[in-house]
């Protein structure tokens, strides 16, 4: 996600006529995809025209992440999670079972790749909580960044009988395809 802050600056805005290419380009073609946001398009744009001068307006871009490389980091996890085993010797909480969770894996691992806030619970203790990953909070180059470190921290904790990237690269590629 891209914050950016526009601000109307002194030099006036073009006449009718001038703004007929940009009202052209932006709504001939660009357009909303969905009938709300090409209503929320028009509204953006009649906003920024009304602007006065020294006005300030704060917008969030997303630009959505490639979702087949999305595809591929859910299978990495996968992957880890079959076949991460908790060495715990009892399985069991005051009487009731306890099992492994994909989502805390997911969130265990993306900690231990250094993507993580640092928080404090009620009690004042420091507590980490895993990044968000979605499209909107993580851009192409982060999500990369965090994709190549969670293969270092399943490679290091999880995946140890593999003999690196290329192996289990080679292993997620092939799910991916099977699951097309």
């Amino acid at each position: 996600m891209s914050e950016v802050t526009v601000v109307r600056t002194s030099q006036p805005i073009p006449s009718e006529q001038s703004l007929a290419g940009a009202r052209e380009l932006l709504f001939g073609a660009l357009e909303g995809f969905t009938a709300a946001s090409k209503k929320t398009w028009r509204r953006i744009w009649k906003r920024v025209i009304r602007m006065e001068e020294g006005e300030l307006i704060d917008m969030e871009i997303v630009i959505p992440r490639n979702p087949r490389f999305h595809r591929k980091f859910f299978a990495l996890l996968e992957i880890g999670f079959d076949a991460w085993e908790p060495d715990r010797k009892h399985k069991s909480y005051k009487g009731r079972e306890v099992s492994k969770n994909f989502e805390s894996f997911r969130e265990d691992i993306t900690i231990l790749a250094g993507y993580y806030d640092q928080t404090f619970d009620l009690q004042g203790r420091l507590k980490l909580r895993a990044k968000s990953i979605s499209f909107a909070s993580m851009d192409d180059p982060e999500f990369e960044q965090l994709y190549s470190a969670v293969i270092d921290v399943l490679l290091s904790n999880v995946l140890t009988a593999y003999r690196g990237r290329e192996d289990i690269d080679a292993v997620v590629d092939r799910v991916l395809r099977f699951a097309a």
